[in-house]
């Protein structure tokens, strides 16, 4: 089964102390390389990568980010990135038309409870962002994380993201140890929220952690399947970034047909079975697992998506976005059907 993602760890460098994620701790502090990201770009695409997710810590901290994302596009991946913000305004000339999925981080409408959660001054970046982004071609979601204590928020950030015309993402703060620690009634009410126009939630997320999260005894996590991770000094990271338990240097499993490929054959095998995997809940992979189901997560995970899409690329008018995003699918799609209608006549001047 080939990957659809590449989670690519630029840096695990940040310039926010987020309360819900520890990466800023991580030391000792390492950035990738130009070669190494090169390399993997390539032999990850081969693999059967469609998407690109450049992540970290922070990803503007790289000072190549924009040169890996101009890579990426002559491959033909659909690029995407999530920022604080923080350095966007002094970087955007940069970036201008290289990111597909452009992600700014707006958990509160107020920069008192925003910039609590994040641990940084990055309230007021964000504002001066939006309008930034727009004007350099890049059309930003505004990525609000929900816990308990800041879902009240949400409306005051949907009013900012109706102003520019843009997508709200409404993403469910996930825990990598133990229970879900945002309760039914927070969830209960991102439902609600999400049935605003212009609001999107992956709704196989709440069922998923209504059902108490991935069961080792019939796992639903396909990491392993659908997502290639890469972190500093080119190593893969398996099973996923939060749990790895193995690494390997990127690109040595398809090298070799002796030891390296068992070490990815066994953790595919175990992928959403390891003692870890119990009651986990990671929005980053079971995001891309969804798509290699056969139930009603994969429904609603693509129900959503569609929504997205219509609101996003057509009711809000960035239909030059979807074209620009779905260039090269749409030109396969075609590649695809002249080759049928070729093999048509074929057979029908055969007959």
């Amino acid at each position: 089964m080939r990957p659809l993602l590449l989670h690519y760890f630029i840096t695990n460098r940040c310039n926010s102390r987020c309360r819900f994620c520890s990466i800023w701790s991580e030391m000792p502090k390492t950035d990738e390389t130009k070669e190494n990201v090169f390399r993997n770009l390539k032999t990850a695409r081969r693999s059967g990568c469609r998407f690109v997710d450049f992540t970290g810590g922070e990803p503007l901290l790289h000072p190549d980010l924009p040169l890996f994302l101009a890579e990426a596009k002559k491959y033909g991946y659909i690029t995407s990135v999530t920022t604080n913000c923080i350095l966007f305004p002094s970087r955007v000339g940069e970036l201008d038309g290289r990111i597909d999925l452009l992600h700014f981080s707006l958990d509160a409408d107020t920069p008192e409870v925003h910039n609590a959660l994040r641990g940084s001054a990055s309230f007021e970046k964000v504002i001066e962002s939006i309008p930034l982004a727009l004007r350099h071609h890049l059309v930003p979601d505004l990525l609000f994380t929900y816990t308990d204590d800041n879902i009240d928020s949400f409306e005051g950030v949907y009013r900012i993201a109706r102003k520019y015309r843009l997508i709200a993402l409404l993403d469910p703060v996930f825990s990598i140890n133990g229970a879900d620690t945002v309760s039914r009634t927070t969830h209960l009410k991102a439902l609600r929220l999400a049935a605003h126009k212009g609001v999107y939630l992956n709704k196989a997320h709440l069922s998923l952690r209504f059902a108490g999260g991935n069961r080792i005894r019939k796992p639903v996590c396909r990491a392993v399947d659908s997502t290639i991770v890469i972190i500093p000094g080119s190593l893969r990271a398996l099973p996923c970034f939060h749990h790895r338990c193995t690494t390997l240097p990127f690109g040595a499993e398809l090298q070799s047909r002796e030891h390296l490929p068992e070490i990815v054959t066994t953790a595919r095998l175990m992928q959403g079975k390891y003692p870890f995997c119990e009651g986990c809940h990671i929005n980053c992979y079971f995001d891309p697992s969804y798509n290699y189901l056969h139930n009603r997560l994969f429904f609603q995970s693509l129900s959503s998506k569609f929504s997205y899409i219509i609101t996003k690329y057509f009711i809000y008018g960035h239909v030059h976005a979807f074209f620009k995003l779905y260039y090269h699918t749409m030109i396969s799609a075609v590649k695809y059907l002249l080759l049928i209608l070729l093999r048509h006549k074929r057979i029908c001047s055969n007959l």
